[in-house]
């Protein structure tokens, strides 16, 4: 198991090719492969008896071409078939043909290739490592090596279904506030740019000094018309610069700064527990070694810091020490999560205390969203409320103060 398992290390260096040929039959065909060199592609095709026309480096696609809602429903087809005693080769034959994206008709088709020349299913996945993950690859390789690949294909699938909920449902409550908030700037930037410049034409004709409130609106309307532009490129300048040169340190102090905000950041924790605790006890449930399920499972937590935690339990794992003991030198790990870890490496349930804790915080972050998103709604009208009065109050101020004088 442990060649398989080390198999997936070496994707991270293999770089992606577009390819164009044809098979035995003469059929055009055309996909993307994985490798080391344009010669090691052109030997994986002519090993899948396609004659390679064109082979080229490609770079990732800006946007995913498959969705992970689209591979997770190819797997649940996939175990639902096989849970019917279809063969292998048939279920990719029924998803090639239902199959209505070409990019991913490809991937399949090449899949079927691999497996119809002898390789195992989860070699053939490791060929699509944008696609299928290193979860999904290892705990194929371990249910095809333990005869268990029905039951395996089955918790993938709930892994993934309760992976999307809660990404689905954090998304929710956290995109719904930013678009309101977002379309309300533009507004705010709508008015300025359009509406204050009016009255500041009858203002200046008064020739009356202005309450500070209305200067302020007017100074800054001023300034969006005048630097707009300039302040515009210069953001998308720091942007770029940012994505470019300081994007771990970014995300290092963003990851820190986001835990800290209330309400929010608990979720966040509860999320990323509920997520390592589901994954680490389905791997290690499937028979992978302790230290690479704890490897395999900090790929899967989007925290920089509970991944370089993890990590360093890991090291401390192969050292000798107790998962539960190394896991207590980091804060980053709750202490209820701690205690159930220690209680089943006592009783030698672990997979079973894992799982219990990933449903516990599962629960708790969905009730958590469900009331995040009944306070959001109040909070946003105050915001916006505020907003739309300030500048009312700042555009009408003067003409209400002129009417007092009267």
């Amino acid at each position: 198991m442990n060649q398989t398992l080390d198999a997936s290390a070496q994707t991270s260096v293999l770089k992606r090719y577009t390819w164009r040929g044809q098979n035995r039959a003469g059929q055009a065909m055309s996909g993307v492969l994985y490798g080391a060199d344009k010669m090691v592609v052109r030997e994986q095709l002519s090993q899948r008896g396609i004659v390679a026309m064109h082979i080229r480096v490609s770079r990732e696609p800006f946007i995913r071409p498959i969705s992970d809602a689209q591979v997770t429903q190819f797997l649940q087809e996939l175990s639902a078939l096989y849970d019917s005693g279809v063969p292998l080769l048939r279920i990719l034959d029924v998803q090639l043909h239902s199959q209505t994206k070409p990019y991913f008709r490809n991937v399949i088709q090449t899949i079927r290739l691999d497996v119809e020349r002898g390789e195992h299913l989860h070699t053939a996945l490791r060929h699509h490592p944008k696609i299928f993950d290193t979860l999904t690859c290892n705990l194929i390789a371990s249910g095809e090596e333990s005869g268990t690949l029905s039951e395996v294909l089955n918790n993938i699938v709930y892994v993934r279904e309760q992976r999307q909920k809660i990404v689905s449902q954090v998304k929710t409550a956290l995109w719904y506030p930013a678009f309101v908030l977002g379309v309300a700037i533009l507004v705010w930037l709508g008015v300025l740019t359009f509406v204050v410049p009016v009255f500041e034409g009858i203002y200046r004709s008064n020739g009356k000094p202005l309450p500070w409130l209305t200067q302020m609106l007017l100074n800054g309307s001023r300034s969006i018309r005048e630097h707009g532009l300039g302040i515009a490129v210069f953001l998308s300048f720091l942007y770029v610069v940012a994505r470019q040169w300081g994007g771990q340190f970014l995300r290092t102090h963003f990851d820190a700064w986001r835990m800290k905000i209330p309400v929010i950041g608990r979720l966040l924790v509860v999320g990323w527990h509920a997520q390592f605790a589901r994954t680490l006890g389905l791997l290690y449930q499937a028979g992978i070694p302790l230290h690479r399920a704890l490897d395999i499972s900090s790929q899967t937590v989007s925290s920089p810091a509970m991944r370089r935690a993890i990590r360093s339990v890991t090291q401390d794992v192969l050292n000798g020490h107790s998962m539960s003991l190394a896991m207590t030198q980091y804060p980053v790990f709750e202490p209820s999560l701690i205690q159930r870890v220690q209680i089943g490496e006592e009783s030698g349930t672990l997979s079973t205390m894992l799982t219990q804790d990933a449903a516990h915080n599962e629960f708790i972050l969905e009730q958590g969203v469900k009331r995040l998103s009944s306070l959001i709604e109040p909070v946003l009208v105050v915001v916006i409320g505020l907003l739309i009065a300030t500048m009312v109050v700042a555009l009408y101020l003067p003409i209400l103060n002129l009417g007092g004088a009267i």
